[in-house]
């Protein structure tokens, strides 16, 4: 009689060890799985990339292969927990073999109806992984929110962006709508400026953008005059070009527009100088559209 309460007393704490047991397994999966990822990466940057001469191709790559490792490494950690879980739905429902399977099967999916939100950002992550939408590394804004940043982690279930200030942000995939993608992750702009004198323009460009502030989150390069083009014999349109981190446009048609006013002499500027964001690909691909609208 002794023995028979010990054994009754002793199968709840049984039942609760294995489930203990199940949780822990799946957590050291999740870390496992997740060291794996970020070693695998490390080895394929080390041993494909070389940070002094990598081309667009050669980076364009490293950010599918992280993006790939990123999504399997989330993906096992969601199906280690399911399993723990249904390992833990079996042994607390005192239901062993098929019957436990299937019990736990149809608690999961009772489970899954009442967290419909869940399911729409898995089938949403699926849907823009498959169709690429953006890539790890890549700098975008998502619409509608306007939340903006560098993808560093994705899932089928959320994306987890970093912003220009350092802040993390998590998204689940079911509030994306759109998603505007960031060429090289930075913003192009054209500076343009029509001026007296040549001579007079260039230097006055020069001087202004010699006392830009350069680096990652600022502009990206000193601004530089790219094209010239004479209007008449009094008027000169200086095209520029300018680099600037994501959210810092504000560098290039405030601050850099503002030290050239005051900069200039009286009567150099005529109009300008005006700064708009540009991208080489879109002004390719529009001048191929309007081509047949020039010869008609």
């Amino acid at each position: 009689m002794g023995n028979l309460q010990l054994e009754f007393i002793g199968q709840p704490w049984r039942t609760v060890a294995y489930v203990v047991i199940a949780y822990a397994l799946a957590w050291v999966v999740s870390r496992v799985s997740k060291r794996l990822a970020e070693r695998i990466v490390r080895r394929y940057e080390a041993k494909n990339v070389d940070p002094k001469g990598a081309s667009t191709g050669v980076i364009i790559s490293l950010k599918r292969h992280e993006t790939f490792v990123s999504l399997v490494q989330t993906t096992v950690r969601y199906l280690a927990y399911v399993l723990a879980t249904l390992f833990a739905i079996a042994q607390l429902s005192g239901v062993r073999g098929s019957g436990a399977i299937a019990g736990a099967s149809l608690l999961v999916l009772l489970v899954g109806f009442a967290a419909q939100r869940f399911l729409i950002d898995i089938l949403s992550g699926i849907f823009m992984q498959f169709e690429g939408w953006f890539a790890i590394g890549d700098s975008i804004v998502i619409e509608p929110s306007g939340v903006a940043g560098i993808v560093e982690e994705t899932s089928l279930r959320a994306t987890k962006l970093r912003s220009l200030t350092g802040d993390v942000i998590f998204v689940n995939n079911s509030q994306i709508s759109a998603v505007r993608v960031l060429p090289r992750g930075v913003r192009q702009v054209s500076i343009e400026l029509v001026v007296r004198d040549e001579s007079e323009g260039r230097r006055l460009f020069e001087d202004a953008a010699r006392v830009m502030p350069v680096g990652p989150t600022q502009f990206v390069r000193l601004p530089w005059i790219e094209a010239v083009d004479r209007l008449d014999d009094e008027l000169v349109l200086l095209h520029g070009r300018a680099a600037v981190a994501p959210g810092r446009e504000w560098l290039a048609d405030g601050f850099l527009v503002n030290v050239m006013r005051e900069r200039a002499s009286e009567g150099l500027i005529v109009h300008g100088p005006v700064v708009f964001e540009i991208d080489d690909v879109a002004n390719r691909r529009y001048a191929r559209a309007t081509s047949g609208a020039e010869r008609g």
